[in-house]
């Protein structure tokens, strides 16, 4: 059996890459090594900018509808915003999986659930060999996650990446969140609306004991003083703040989404730079099939990569002058993140406008001066 393309991994990255494959006429198989719906750990909460990216009838899977929050400080101190729009929606990772597996196969991809990808060989036609039978392809899409088969067969290695805990617990916040820096030194905690419950969690890029941190968080948070902290799960979630950060892929060989660490190295935001991935990998391959790597690097590295850059230059600064990051984010700081999580201005612009008033508060300490521009300048 042979295919334009095979994508490996039923996730939102891997799932949306088969759907605008098979608008574009291509003949694609996605594989998934699950039975569908099944189980997934994220914390489920997407940024209202994806919408246009989703097909039609996402909007039944949306557990919350997110309208602001809270930005705390070590679950101590609070500031507050809501907006008049959505800014936010929380989604059940299995159901909202499954259903843009659907959405692909109803736009014409052929699905193997159950089945588990086992390695590739070839050059300009390409066999993959699965758990189920060997497949031809003239391209093969790495969508696999964290854990990717498909990259570490090109030879890549995860070197950037958050370690996320995270545990369901009674409690209903309706059309908030709540985002507490200062508990973790590179990262922040999260309480997160899941429908009728709520999903606690933390995220960092350090080297803290995550569990002991996290029953730290809990047991003197103001909103969590009563909760108990059971049924704890954890994940990695790669990042990018460098091209080099980039695992596109090799040849006829792609990656897209976690697989390529396209992710926000501030919050850790996966789903929406994976599925806008999905989008300019599959324009790539139908308008450039013999360069496709190259056209879709430069779609990458115009559409993505800068928005992931500039998230990195706001969290170097963010992560190390946390209670800096608080206090202005009392301020119009917190009305311009709000305004990017609706699609309305970037992390660009957000580094650009705010580095100036950042740079202010810092000022009235002696002998800072050095120590911002290494902040700055350092990489994570």
């Amino acid at each position: 059996m042979r295919y334009d393309a095979v994508v490996v991994g039923g996730g939102p990255a891997g799932a949306s890459t088969a759907r605008f494959l098979a608008q574009k006429g291509a003949k694609v198989l996605l594989i998934e090594k699950k039975k569908l719906p099944r189980f997934k750990l994220c914390a489920g909460c997407l940024s209202a900018r994806i919408a246009p990216l989703l097909p039609a009838g996402w909007e039944s899977e949306v557990l919350n509808i997110v309208k602001g929050g809270f930005l705390g400080f070590r679950g101590e101190r609070f500031h507050h915003r809501i907006s008049t729009e959505p800014v936010a929606f929380v989604i059940d990772r299995a159901s909202f999986d499954h259903f843009l597996v659907k959405s692909a196969v109803e736009s014409g991809a052929d699905l193997w659930e159950g089945t588990e990808f086992l390695d590739f060989e070839g050059d300009r036609t390409l066999r993959v060999r699965t758990s189920r039978e060997t497949v031809e392809t003239d391209f093969l899409i790495g969508a696999d996650g964290f854990y990717t088969k498909v990259g570490k067969q090109l030879g890549y290695q995860k070197r950037k990446f958050f370690r996320s805990v995270e545990f369901w617990t009674e409690g209903d916040l309706k059309d908030e969140v709540v985002i507490d820096v200062g508990i973790v030194k590179r990262g922040y905690g999260w309480i997160f609306p899941k429908g009728e419950r709520m999903s606690v969690g933390l995220a960092t890029t350090g080297r803290e004991n995550t569990l002991e941190v996290l029953k730290s968080y809990v047991r003197e948070h103001r909103l969590l003083n009563s909760v108990e902290v059971i049924g704890v799960k954890g994940w990695m979630i790669p990042f990018t703040t460098d091209k080099g950060d980039l695992h596109l892929g090799r040849g006829r060989v792609l990656l897209v989404g976690d697989s390529a660490n396209m992710v926000d190295p501030l919050l850790g935001e996966g789903i929406y730079y994976g599925i806008l991935g999905g989008k300019l990998l599959a324009e790539a391959l139908a308008e450039r099939p013999e360069s496709v790597l190259g056209e879709y690097r430069g779609r990458i590295e115009r559409e993505i990569f800068p928005e992931l850059y500039y998230a990195g230059r706001i969290a170097r600064l963010a992560y190390a002058f946390q209670k800096t990051a608080f206090r202005m984010g009392g301020g119009f700081t917190m009305d311009r993140f709000l305004r990017l999580l609706k699609g309305e201005t970037g992390y660009r612009e957000l580094y650009i406008r705010g580095l100036p008033d950042f740079l202010k508060s810092l000022l009235p300490f002696e002998n800072f001066s050095h120590i911002i521009i290494d902040k700055i300048l350092r990489r994570r």
